[in-house]
C-alpha cells in the first residue's frame, strides 16, 4: 500500500463542480477531502469568456490566484486590476473581489486558500452540479 499516492494529484482526475448558472467551474485538487490537509485548500477555478462571477468575501481565510491563463479584470475592494497569464495575486481576508473574464479564452486561476475559508461562499458550493 501506498503511504503519499492522495498527495500526488492529477487534475484530469479531480471532480468538476460547475455553478448553477454555468458560468464558472472549481476542481477542488488539495484539502481536507481530497488528501488529508488541513490547513489549507487548493484547486482550479474557470471563469468562461464574457461572464463574471459573484462578488465574494472570505473573512476567514487570505486566498492566492495564480493566473493560469487567460486575462480579465479583477476587483479587490473598490480597486480594479487587469490580471493575465503568469500574474499572481493575493487577496487578504475579509476583501471582498470579484472577477471579469473579458478575453476570449477561459481565465483559469489555481488558487489556495489558507486557512480553508468557512462561511457563504463555502454553503454557495452546495447548490454546484458535479459535471465529472
Amino acid at each position: 500500500m501506498t503511504k503519499y499516492a492522495n498527495c500526488v494529484i492529477d487534475p484530469k482526475q479531480a471532480p468538476v463542480w460547475e455553478a448553477p448558472d454555468r458560468s464558472r467551474t472549481v476542481s477542488p485538487l488539495i484539502g481536507p477531502d481530497e488528501c488529508g490537509a488541513d490547513e489549507m485548500v487548493t484547486g482550479l477555478w474557470i471563469l468562461r469568456p464574457g461572464e463574471r462571477s459573484e462578488p465574494d468575501i472570505h473573512p476567514d481565510a487570505a486566498e492566492i490566484y495564480f493566473v493560469v491563463c487567460g486575462e480579465g479584470r479583477l476587483l479587490l475592494g473598490d480597486e480594479e486590476y487587469t490580471v493575465s497569464k503568469g500574474m499572481t495575486i493575493y487577496i487578504p481576508r475579509g476583501v471582498v473581489h470579484q472577477t471579469f473574464n473579458d478575453g476570449d479564452e477561459d481565465l483559469v486561476y489555481y488558487f489556495i486558500f489558507a486557512p480553508p475559508p468557512t462561511g457563504p461562499s463555502r454553503q454557495e458550493a452546495e447548490n454546484w452540479t458535479k459535471i465529472q
